[in-house]
Protein backbone atom coordinates (compact mmCIF):
# COMPACT_ATOMS: atom_id res chain seq x y z
CA UNK A 1 0.00 0.00 0.00
CA UNK A 2 2.77 2.01 0.44
CA UNK A 3 3.69 2.27 -3.22
CA UNK A 4 0.01 3.09 -3.83
CA UNK A 5 -0.18 5.61 -1.48
CA UNK A 6 3.29 7.58 -3.09
CA UNK A 7 1.78 7.23 -6.48
CA UNK A 8 -1.60 9.33 -5.35
CA UNK A 9 0.65 11.92 -3.44
CA UNK A 10 2.43 12.23 -6.84
CA UNK A 11 -0.19 12.15 -8.54
CA UNK A 12 -2.32 14.84 -6.15
CA UNK A 13 0.77 17.47 -6.39
CA UNK A 14 0.84 17.17 -10.48
CA UNK A 15 -3.24 18.12 -10.30
CA UNK A 16 -2.39 21.12 -7.74
CA UNK A 17 0.23 21.96 -10.34
CA UNK A 18 -1.61 21.93 -13.25
CA UNK A 19 -4.59 23.56 -11.56
CA UNK A 20 -2.60 26.56 -10.48
CA UNK A 21 -1.35 26.81 -13.90
CA UNK A 22 -4.63 27.22 -15.21
CA UNK A 23 -6.25 29.41 -12.59
CA UNK A 24 -2.91 32.15 -14.01
CA UNK A 25 -2.56 31.22 -17.47
CA UNK A 26 -6.52 30.39 -19.08
CA UNK A 27 -8.57 33.66 -18.80
CA UNK A 28 -10.34 33.17 -22.32
CA UNK A 29 -14.18 31.52 -21.89
CA UNK A 30 -12.86 29.53 -25.09
CA UNK A 31 -9.63 28.44 -23.69
CA UNK A 32 -11.65 27.09 -20.84
CA UNK A 33 -14.07 25.41 -22.39
CA UNK A 34 -11.70 23.70 -24.89
CA UNK A 35 -9.52 22.73 -21.97
CA UNK A 36 -12.73 20.83 -20.49
CA UNK A 37 -13.39 19.13 -23.59
CA UNK A 38 -9.68 17.94 -23.80
CA UNK A 39 -9.71 16.91 -20.51
CA UNK A 40 -12.79 15.21 -20.34
CA UNK A 41 -11.26 13.59 -24.19
CA UNK A 42 -8.18 12.57 -22.61
CA UNK A 43 -9.39 10.68 -19.36
CA UNK A 44 -11.48 8.97 -21.94
CA UNK A 45 -8.27 7.77 -23.60
CA UNK A 46 -7.21 7.14 -20.53
CA UNK A 47 -9.72 4.87 -19.75
CA UNK A 48 -9.96 2.59 -22.55
CA UNK A 49 -5.80 3.04 -23.10
CA UNK A 50 -5.76 -1.18 -22.34
CA UNK A 51 -7.03 -2.12 -24.69
CA UNK A 52 -4.19 -0.77 -27.40
CA UNK A 53 -1.52 -1.67 -24.75
CA UNK A 54 -3.28 -5.27 -24.90
CA UNK A 55 -3.82 -5.42 -28.75
CA UNK A 56 0.20 -4.27 -29.33
CA UNK A 57 1.10 -6.31 -26.56
CA UNK A 58 -0.25 -9.14 -26.98
CA UNK A 59 -3.01 -8.97 -29.04
CA UNK A 60 -5.58 -10.43 -26.57
CA UNK A 61 -7.55 -6.60 -26.18
CA UNK A 62 -11.22 -8.25 -27.53
CA UNK A 63 -10.70 -11.14 -24.54
CA UNK A 64 -9.62 -8.68 -22.34
CA UNK A 65 -12.84 -6.41 -23.32
CA UNK A 66 -15.03 -9.50 -22.40
CA UNK A 67 -13.54 -9.75 -18.97
CA UNK A 68 -13.80 -5.93 -18.23
CA UNK A 69 -17.64 -4.96 -18.31
CA UNK A 70 -16.92 -1.39 -17.28
CA UNK A 71 -14.88 -1.14 -20.76
CA UNK A 72 -18.54 -1.74 -22.43
CA UNK A 73 -21.09 -0.10 -20.13
CA UNK A 74 -20.89 2.85 -17.19
CA UNK A 75 -21.38 0.42 -14.31
CA UNK A 76 -19.63 2.17 -11.34
CA UNK A 77 -20.33 5.86 -10.62
CA UNK A 78 -16.87 7.33 -11.83
CA UNK A 79 -17.52 5.46 -15.24
CA UNK A 80 -21.10 8.22 -15.36
CA UNK A 81 -19.14 10.68 -14.18
CA UNK A 82 -16.49 10.72 -17.05
CA UNK A 83 -18.82 10.03 -19.73
CA UNK A 84 -21.37 12.99 -18.07
CA UNK A 85 -17.53 15.08 -18.12
CA UNK A 86 -17.82 14.50 -21.90
CA UNK A 87 -21.08 16.04 -22.41
CA UNK A 88 -20.65 18.58 -20.17
CA UNK A 89 -17.52 19.44 -21.96
CA UNK A 90 -19.68 19.90 -25.24
CA UNK A 91 -22.64 21.43 -23.57
CA UNK A 92 -23.05 25.12 -25.17
CA UNK A 93 -24.75 26.82 -22.31
CA UNK A 94 -23.59 25.76 -19.04
CA UNK A 95 -25.82 27.60 -17.02
CA UNK A 96 -28.83 25.53 -18.79
CA UNK A 97 -30.85 23.22 -16.09
CA UNK A 98 -28.62 20.35 -17.54
CA UNK A 99 -25.75 22.15 -17.15
CA UNK A 100 -26.09 23.05 -13.63
CA UNK A 101 -27.23 19.66 -12.84
CA UNK A 102 -24.33 18.27 -14.62
CA UNK A 103 -22.07 20.68 -12.94
CA UNK A 104 -23.34 19.47 -9.20
CA UNK A 105 -23.40 15.79 -9.89
CA UNK A 106 -19.91 15.64 -11.81
CA UNK A 107 -18.19 17.66 -8.74
CA UNK A 108 -19.85 16.59 -5.97
CA UNK A 109 -19.82 12.87 -7.14
CA UNK A 110 -16.95 12.94 -8.93
CA UNK A 111 -14.60 14.06 -6.13
CA UNK A 112 -16.21 11.21 -3.89
CA UNK A 113 -15.79 8.16 -6.22
CA UNK A 114 -11.89 9.26 -7.90
CA UNK A 115 -10.51 9.75 -4.74
CA UNK A 116 -12.09 6.45 -3.52
CA UNK A 117 -10.95 5.03 -7.04
CA UNK A 118 -7.15 6.43 -6.15
CA UNK A 119 -6.37 5.71 -2.98
CA UNK A 120 -8.82 2.20 -2.24
CA UNK A 121 -8.11 1.03 -5.39
CA UNK A 122 -9.91 -2.55 -5.97
CA UNK A 123 -7.52 -3.65 -8.59
CA UNK A 124 -4.18 -3.03 -6.51
CA UNK A 125 -6.17 -4.54 -3.51
CA UNK A 126 -6.25 -7.15 -5.79
CA UNK A 127 -3.09 -7.46 -7.53
CA UNK A 128 -1.06 -5.10 -5.28
CA UNK A 129 2.05 -4.16 -7.81
CA UNK A 130 2.29 -1.18 -10.08
CA UNK A 131 4.37 -3.46 -12.48
CA UNK A 132 0.67 -4.29 -13.82
CA UNK A 133 0.18 -1.68 -16.39
CA UNK A 134 -3.97 -2.25 -16.06
CA UNK A 135 -3.65 -1.36 -12.38
CA UNK A 136 -1.22 1.55 -12.98
CA UNK A 137 -3.52 3.02 -15.66
CA UNK A 138 -6.63 2.80 -13.80
CA UNK A 139 -5.09 4.82 -10.76
CA UNK A 140 -4.02 7.47 -13.33
CA UNK A 141 -7.26 7.41 -15.42
CA UNK A 142 -8.66 8.18 -12.11
CA UNK A 143 -6.30 11.04 -11.27
CA UNK A 144 -7.35 12.70 -14.88
CA UNK A 145 -10.94 12.25 -14.08
CA UNK A 146 -10.24 14.09 -10.66
CA UNK A 147 -8.74 17.14 -12.66
CA UNK A 148 -11.06 17.02 -14.94
CA UNK A 149 -13.83 17.66 -12.08
CA UNK A 150 -11.51 20.46 -9.73
CA UNK A 151 -11.56 22.54 -13.26
CA UNK A 152 -15.38 23.25 -12.83
CA UNK A 153 -14.29 24.90 -9.25
CA UNK A 154 -11.83 26.54 -10.72
CA UNK A 155 -14.02 27.95 -13.70
CA UNK A 156 -16.61 28.69 -11.27
CA UNK A 157 -19.21 26.35 -12.67
CA UNK A 158 -19.77 25.06 -9.36
CA UNK A 159 -22.58 27.04 -7.04
CA UNK A 160 -23.11 26.10 -3.21
CA UNK A 161 -27.03 26.71 -3.00
CA UNK A 162 -28.21 24.15 -0.57
CA UNK A 163 -31.68 23.74 -1.96
CA UNK A 164 -30.82 22.86 -5.64
CA UNK A 165 -27.40 20.97 -4.61
CA UNK A 166 -29.74 18.50 -2.89
CA UNK A 167 -32.28 18.18 -5.38
CA UNK A 168 -29.45 17.73 -7.96
CA UNK A 169 -28.10 15.21 -5.73
CA UNK A 170 -31.30 12.81 -5.30
CA UNK A 171 -32.10 13.04 -8.96
CA UNK A 172 -28.51 11.59 -9.39
CA UNK A 173 -29.04 9.12 -6.72
CA UNK A 174 -32.19 7.97 -9.11
CA UNK A 175 -30.07 8.50 -11.93
CA UNK A 176 -27.57 6.27 -11.03
CA UNK A 177 -29.78 3.31 -9.56
CA UNK A 178 -31.66 2.90 -12.79
CA UNK A 179 -28.42 3.28 -14.98
CA UNK A 180 -27.38 -0.33 -12.44
CA UNK A 181 -30.47 -1.35 -13.24
CA UNK A 182 -30.29 -1.51 -17.31
CA UNK A 183 -26.43 -2.40 -16.84
CA UNK A 184 -27.38 -5.51 -14.67
CA UNK A 185 -30.16 -6.50 -16.51
CA UNK A 186 -27.92 -5.59 -20.34
CA UNK A 187 -25.65 -8.43 -18.85
CA UNK A 188 -28.04 -10.74 -16.95
CA UNK A 189 -29.90 -11.06 -20.64
CA UNK A 190 -27.34 -11.29 -22.99
CA UNK A 191 -25.05 -13.28 -20.84
CA UNK A 192 -26.20 -14.92 -17.45
CA UNK A 193 -27.21 -14.35 -14.13
CA UNK A 194 -24.04 -14.71 -12.77
CA UNK A 195 -22.25 -12.75 -15.43
CA UNK A 196 -25.22 -9.97 -13.96
CA UNK A 197 -23.97 -10.65 -9.92
CA UNK A 198 -20.05 -10.32 -10.62
CA UNK A 199 -20.86 -7.34 -12.52
CA UNK A 200 -22.81 -6.29 -9.80
CA UNK A 201 -23.47 -2.31 -11.62
CA UNK A 202 -23.47 0.29 -8.50
CA UNK A 203 -23.39 -2.13 -6.23
CA UNK A 204 -26.88 -2.96 -6.42
CA UNK A 205 -26.77 -6.87 -6.15
CA UNK A 206 -24.10 -7.30 -3.69
CA UNK A 207 -22.01 -4.96 -1.11
CA UNK A 208 -18.59 -4.19 -2.40
CA UNK A 209 -17.50 -4.65 0.78
CA UNK A 210 -16.10 -8.16 2.81
CA UNK A 211 -18.15 -8.66 5.84
CA UNK A 212 -20.80 -5.33 5.47
CA UNK A 213 -22.81 -7.28 2.93
CA UNK A 214 -26.17 -4.99 4.06
CA UNK A 215 -23.91 -2.07 2.26
CA UNK A 216 -25.60 -2.14 -1.19
CA UNK A 217 -26.26 1.17 -3.46
CA UNK A 218 -29.74 1.61 -1.75
CA UNK A 219 -27.93 1.75 2.32
CA UNK A 220 -25.51 3.56 0.74
CA UNK A 221 -27.48 6.15 -0.98
CA UNK A 222 -29.33 6.55 2.67
CA UNK A 223 -25.96 7.40 4.30
CA UNK A 224 -24.91 9.84 1.29
CA UNK A 225 -28.03 11.98 0.63
CA UNK A 226 -28.19 13.80 4.74
CA UNK A 227 -23.94 13.36 4.63
CA UNK A 228 -24.25 15.54 1.29
CA UNK A 229 -26.98 18.17 3.18
CA UNK A 230 -24.10 18.63 5.73
CA UNK A 231 -21.19 18.84 3.36
CA UNK A 232 -23.52 21.78 1.77
CA UNK A 233 -24.78 23.09 5.00
CA UNK A 234 -20.94 23.34 6.00
CA UNK A 235 -19.86 25.11 2.56
CA UNK A 236 -22.74 27.95 3.49
CA UNK A 237 -21.35 29.09 6.01
CA UNK A 238 -18.26 29.73 4.00
CA UNK A 239 -20.49 30.86 0.56
CA UNK A 240 -22.89 33.28 2.65
CA UNK A 241 -22.67 35.90 4.94
CA UNK A 242 -24.48 35.38 8.11
CA UNK A 243 -28.48 36.34 7.34
CA UNK A 244 -27.81 34.97 3.65
CA UNK A 245 -27.50 30.76 4.87
CA UNK A 246 -29.83 28.26 4.06
CA UNK A 247 -31.66 28.21 7.70
CA UNK A 248 -32.21 32.27 7.27
CA UNK A 249 -33.95 31.70 3.95
CA UNK A 250 -35.71 28.99 4.91
CA UNK A 251 -36.83 30.87 8.69
CA UNK A 252 -37.55 33.64 5.99
CA UNK A 253 -40.04 31.54 4.04
CA UNK A 254 -41.86 30.12 7.11
CA UNK A 255 -42.77 33.37 8.48
CA UNK A 256 -43.96 34.54 4.95
CA UNK A 257 -46.09 31.50 4.93
CA UNK A 258 -47.65 32.12 8.51
CA UNK A 259 -48.16 35.93 7.61
CA UNK A 260 -50.20 35.13 4.06
CA UNK A 261 -52.25 32.80 6.26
Amino acid sequence: MKHLLILNLVLIAVIAIGLLCVKKYCKSERIKDVLLIVSAIFTVFCHYSSLLYHHFSDGTAMEYLTHNPNLILPIYPCNVVMWSCVVYGFLRDKNSRIGKFLSDYIFWFGIVSTLVGMFANVDFIRNPTLADFDVTKGIISHATLLFNVLLLAIFGHVKVNIKNNIIHIVISVVEMMVIGLYCNLVFRTLVSEEMAYEVNSMFLIHSPFGGLEFLTYPTIALIAIPAYFGLFAICELFAYKKGERFYNRFSKWIKERKENK
